[in-house]
């Protein structure tokens, strides 16, 4: 319990440096936010003051900052444009954004699971230089490049799915078994990646293992094959996949910038990259520290399972 608490309390000072580079980035970045309420060309400089002294654009910057977390944490803090509450905007496009890149990942892994041990158990055969080739081409080939060309094979050209969207036209957010179609390929395009590049490490880790001691120990008792695989080398060889998996985790997040923009989803990345481009960073900022606060819980969640696969790590 005090190991747990203070990993908790180590992600206090971590979300508040994240806001404090966030808001100073945007803060100090040209352009200016009054822009989105009028039109400065078209209004008296009078006027444009009366508006930055209604969004809190004349206090000092660290009065603009504590006065944005203060309404963060309060639910008051609102959006330049829309005045809707950024927690409120926020919490519409985080759903898309969990499951598509949930279920890429989820689906990544669950691929490169049989297809690692495979690879491990036959190196140098089809399978183990299908990952090799899988592996390459998913780190030279951007997502959007993967993304396009799925649209203009199964939208374009043979029309058996639709190419942006969430749900049909008329339905209004995540609309359940309808709006799977509209999942297939962004989900197919976020899995590609870790798929291809977990099998990787899944086999050479395996490579590695099977070579240890307690492996030759476990054959020369007379297990088979399978059974020295799924009770000796499998369990150990996880260990660095469930880092890497660490780590794609906020990489898949930022990433669904692109997959959202590319097939019209209104997810988390979409809605941030447009306040970003608008310069309204009251979003920015609220979108940023939810990503940061997931990215945060998962780095806990795999903790865990580091002590569940691996015992010395409970002991230490």
């Amino acid at each position: 319990m005090k190991y747990w608490l203070g990993r908790i309390l180590e992600t206090i000072p971590l979300l508040i440096g994240v806001s404090l580079l966030t808001f100073a980035i945007f803060r100090m970045a040209p352009g200016d936010p009054v822009a989105l309420v009028i039109d400065p060309t078209m209004v008296s400089e009078e006027d444009r003051q009366a508006v930055r002294e209604t969004l809190g654009l004349d206090e000092p910057m660290p009065v603009q900052y504590l006065s944005m977390m203060t309404g963060l944490f309060t639910g008051d803090l609102r959006s330049f444009k829309s005045k809707q509450p950024t927690t409120e905007i926020v919490m519409d496009a985080l759903p898309v954004t969990i499951i598509v890149g949930g279920l890429g990942l989820l689906i990544g892994l669950i691929v490169a699971l049989p297809l690692g041990t495979l690879a491990a158990r036959r190196p140098g055969g089809w399978v183990d230089r299908f990952v090799s080739i899988s592996m390459t081409t998913s780190l030279a080939i951007p997502s959007f490049v993967l993304g396009l060309l799925l649209i203009l094979l199964f939208t374009e050209r043979w029309g058996v799915l639709p190419g942006s969207g969430i749900a049909p036209i008329g339905t209004i957010g995540f609309a359940g078994l309808e709006s799977l179609p509209y999942l297939v390929m962004p989900v197919a395009v976020v899995a590609f990646s870790p798929a291809s590049i977990l099998a990787r490490y899944l086999r050479d880790a395996l490579g590695s293992v099977l070579q240890d001691d307690y492996v030759r120990t476990a054959r020369a008792k007379g297990l088979s094959e399978m059974a020295v695989f799924s009770r000796h080398a499998v369990r150990n060889a996880l260990l660095p996949v469930v880092s890497l998996l660490n780590s794609l985790i906020p990489i898949t997040l930022g990433g669904s910038v692109v997959i959202e923009m590319l097939f019209g989803l209104p997810g988390l990345g979409r809605v941030t990259t447009q306040a970003a481009l608008t310069r309204d960073y009251p979003v920015v900022i609220t979108g940023v520290l939810f990503v940061a606060a997931i990215a945060v819980v998962t780095n806990l969640v795999i903790d865990l399972v580091y002590g569940w696969i691996d015992p010395r790590v409970r002991a230490q």
